[in-house]
Formats: structure tokens, C-alpha cells, sequence
């Protein structure tokens, strides 16, 4: 081989190297030389499980006291205990949201007034139901008595005594069931407060019977 053949073959051989690291270059280039960043979760979204507990408020079964008729459902052999008389029963609506109501006006043995408030609210969901149970103790001037235990999915009672020239007791006590939330208001007038006991007895009684009365819609 002679010297300049073996030149031109060198020069070849190197232009064809130089060639492949060129393109070794570009292509690194191409591709930006770096690994590429890791996409960014800060303002992502956070995930949210199935089963949340909005959800599981919200389940649960549904009653309607629309038309429940509370002036036929309360048992007024319920006051017995109270010596009171049932004067006149008077359909209401619920102050409170969609359901029934009925206050019956009464006299006790010895001629003092009384009142029974029995109202029935079926909001349209668990959700309003709690926030309307809440709302009681927030706007009540009565004083609270406590949580009541095994009472639907939550109870609590609260009372007041007063003397408008005569002994006046006051007792209130409701429940919530679901999306249902039941109150009994009892008021009664006399020589005496009457014991509080006796009270809690008689709207516990009622609370439990118009929480059973009121249907599954």
C-alpha cells in the first residue's frame, strides 16, 4: 500500500469517527443532556377516599313527618302523671323545617294553665337535621340539663323555672333520628314548681313515642 493511500485511508477513517461523535453531540443535545424533572404536586388536588364522611352523614334511613297528624299521634295518657286536662289541640306547622306539630293547651287540677308543644322536623338531609338539633342550644334562654343517652342518635333537655304570679316550670326536650328531629316543649303553672323530674319523664316519654310514630320515607 503506498504512503498516499494509506493517508487518504487514514483521513477516511478519522472524518468518519469525527462524524459519529458529531452526531453523538447533537443528539445529546437534542435531548437536553438532563433527566427530566419530576412533574410537580403542590398544587395538585389532595386526593379524596371514597366513603367520606360527608357521605356517611348523609346515608342512614330518611323519615317524612309531613302530614304525620301530631295532635292524633300524641298520647295524652301520657300526662296522666301531671293531672292535666287537654283543652283544645291545635295543628301547627314546625317552626323549624318540614314536618308536623300540634300544641295542646291544658289546666292542671287546681285551674293553673298549661302547654304542650309536640313538633316533628324531617329536613331534606342527615346534615340539616344535625345543624337544626344544634341550633336549639344556641338560641334557647333555658337552662341546659344535659345530653340524654340512648335517645335516637343524640337527645339533650334543658329547663326554666319562673314565677309570673304563680310557679311556672318549663321543660324542653328534643331528639335527633336520622334526618328526623323530634321536641317537646312542657310547660306548666301552679302553687308549686313542678318537679323537675316529673317533667323530664313525661317529654321523655313523648319524644320517644312521635320518634317511633314518624314513618321511613
Amino acid at each position: 500500500m503506498s504512503g498516499r493511500y494509506r493517508r487518504l485511508s487514514y483521513r477516511r477513517r478519522a472524518v468518519a469517527a469525527l462524524a459519529v461523535l458529531v452526531g453523538a453531540v447533537v443528539v445529546a443535545g437534542c435531548s437536553g443532556g438532563r433527566q427530566p424533572l419530576p412533574q410537580s404536586t403542590a398544587d395538585s388536588p389532595p386526593s379524596v377516599p371514597t366513603g367520606t364522611t360527608s357521605a356517611s352523614a348523609s346515608a342512614g334511613p330518611t323519615y317524612n313527618a309531613i302530614g304525620l297528624d301530631v295532635c292524633t299521634k300524641t298520647d295524652s295518657a301520657q300526662l296522666a302523671t301531671l293531672s292535666l286536662t287537654v283543652d283544645r289541640a291545635e295543628a301547627k306547622q314546625p317552626t323549624s323545617g318540614a314536618g308536623d306539630a300540634c300544641q295542646f293547651s291544658m289546666h292542671t287540677a287546681d285551674g293553673h294553665k298549661a302547654t304542650l308543644l309536640v313538633e316533628a322536623s324531617t329536613p331534606p338531609s342527615i346534615e340539616e337535621a344535625q345543624r337544626l338539633f344544634r341550633s336549639k342550644a344556641a338560641v334557647t334562654v333555658m337552662s341546659p340539663e344535659g345530653p340524654i343517652m340512648g335517645l335516637g342518635d343524640e337527645a339533650e333537655a334543658f329547663s326554666k323555672q319562673s314565677q309570673p304570679g304563680y310557679k311556672y316550670s318549663e321543660y324542653l326536650m328534643h331528639a335527633r333520628s336520622g334526618n328526623l328531629v323530634v321536641k317537646v316543649w312542657l310547660a306548666v303553672g301552679g302553687n308549686e314548681f313542678t318537679p323537675k323530674a316529673t317533667l323530664a319523664a313525661t317529654c321523655q316519654a313523648i319524644v320517644k313515642a312521635t320518634l317511633s310514630a314518624v314513618p321511613r320515607s
